[in-house]
């Protein structure tokens, strides 16, 4: 981190000196635009009887600031404080499965059970480039890609450290390029390598069903993205990437969208995914119990959405399928997949041979008040198959409500949120509720209040 801050330095002390006798870069710097958000949060989870519910509130506030232009220069920076409200002990695990908390415990910081408290939290740092063709930015951003994202379910965002450049030659294509060498998840406080981010959170099975030692084992020099978008006409988008981390693994794929008017303004929209992995180097490490990616592991990834919008509503009937040539991994502590078939609080990554159906809907009532609904149906492979399930996640069904209230005039930026979730156990669990606890047979409430300026 660093040689991150040294290299921003030198490519903003130039400009420093230049502002000596040029007053439009001391404008830039001092007439800049201030961000915030104040964040109230609640999750509340209640499993099967007999098994521990959970409840956690947080208060947390972000302030940011951005300069203006000077030839092409943006500097932006923010930062970030969370304070819990009311929490249980997250050191203490269940009674009867000895499993922690799974949900609430992430609005703080899942390297340590006990650190709720004045949470400060350093979170974009990074001097931007802007021209025609070119976006150049090295520092501390938020990711913005279909497997590396903010995820920001919790009180903030998931934060990588690295380079990003893209190329515009054209208005059809977008080139795109990566290079991140640290990582910020949304569940910790501290930034660290992209090595160390390997098992911060809950690590599963080997495929063996030995307990996974990756964590703080995984070597690694950081991660390259490389992707290629073509936007021929205004109907179709082709995504091609891929997604390289040193000595661990890379997941190719290509993502295919498809918009076009049909009747009543009504849009047809029509998507694909198909994405593969393979190992790279040693998947880690030279040690078999502490491999991350094993050579073995080559799952296929299929994502299908059909849908249709409206200009009030929008729904979608979405198919996924990951093969049975093995597991879909992705560190869960830099994004969530954003697959057709995914609703959230509740992820298909640790396991292959997956069959996922959802149904997708929602509905704008005013410009002020939304309505978002989904319904799916994942079937898993068995609980015992731990070649094939990291987790042991059972088939289930999955239900999910979402209202959303935004406010306008002098309560502009303030929204407010009810996230409901509901998941059904479909599948054999063998009497053993280790398979069940916050996994299915449980539902979860959010409540959220977001100010932004």
């Amino acid at each position: 981190m660093r040689n991150i801050f040294q290299i921003v330095f030198i490519l903003i002390f130039p400009l420093v000196l230049q502002a000596q006798t040029d007053s439009s870069f001391v404008g830039a710097l001092t007439k800049g635009n201030i961000t915030g958000q104040v964040r109230l949060m609640s999750i509340s989870t209640w499993n099967k009887s007999d098994l521990s519910d959970y409840s956690a509130g947080a208060a947390g506030i972000t302030l940011g600031y951005q300069t203006l232009s000077f030839k092409g220069f943006r500097l932006t920076m923010s930062g970030s404080l969370t304070q819990q409200i009311y929490s249980p002990n997250f050191s203490i695990p269940d009674s009867k499965t000895l499993q922690l908390n799974r949900y609430e415990w992430g609005m703080f910081d899942f390297t340590n059970p006990t650190n709720k408290d004045m949470l400060l939290r350093l979170q974009e740092l990074n001097l931007q480039y802007r021209s025609k063709k070119i976006q150049a930015l090295i520092g501390n951003y938020v990711p913005q890609n279909i497997f590396l994202n903010a995820q920001d379910g919790r009180m903030s965002p998931t934060l990588v450290q690295g380079l990003s450049l893209k190329y515009f030659p054209s208005s059809k294509w977008h080139i795109g390029l990566e290079a991140i060498t640290g990582l910020n998840p949304r569940s910790a406080v501290k930034w660290v390598s992209v090595a160390n981010s390997f098992g911060i959170y809950p690590v599963g099975l080997n495929p063996d069903g030995t307990k996974s030692q990756y964590a703080s084992h995984t070597t690694t020099n950081g991660i390259g993205i490389a992707e290629v978008i073509f936007k021929p006409n205004s109907k179709w988008q082709i995504l091609a990437s891929d997604i390289l981390v040193e000595n661990v693994f890379h997941t190719a794929y290509l993502k295919t969208e498809y918009r076009k008017s049909i009747w009543n303004n009504q849009q047809l929209m029509l998507g694909g995914l198909l994405a593969t992995q393979r190992q790279l180097g040693n998947g880690g490490s030279e040690v078999a119990s502490q491999v991350y990616f094993t050579k073995e592991n080559k799952p296929i990834i299929i994502n299908i959405r059909l849908g249709l919008k409206d200009k009030k509503w929008e729904g979608s009937l979405n198919f996924g399928r990951i093969t049975a040539q093995g597991r879909f991994q992705m560190p869960r502590e830099w994004g969530v997949e954003q697959f057709y078939t995914f609703i959230p609080r509740e992820r298909n990554e640790g396991s292959g041979d997956v069959w996922a159906y959802s149904a997708k809907y929602a509905y704008t009532f005013s410009k002020n008040l939304k309505l978002e609904a989904a319904y799916g149906y994942y079937k898993m492979p068995d609980v015992r198959d731990t070649r094939l399930n990291k987790y042991g996640v059972p088939d289930y069904l999955h239900t999910m409500l979402n209202l959303q209230y935004s406010f306008e005039g002098n309560w502009k930026g303030l929204t407010l949120q009810a996230l409901g979730i509901y998941k059904a156990n479909q599948g054999l669990v063998y009497d053993n509720l280790k398979y069940v606890q916050n996994k299915v047979d449980m539902s979860q409430l959010n409540l959220v209040v977001n100010y932004k300026w």
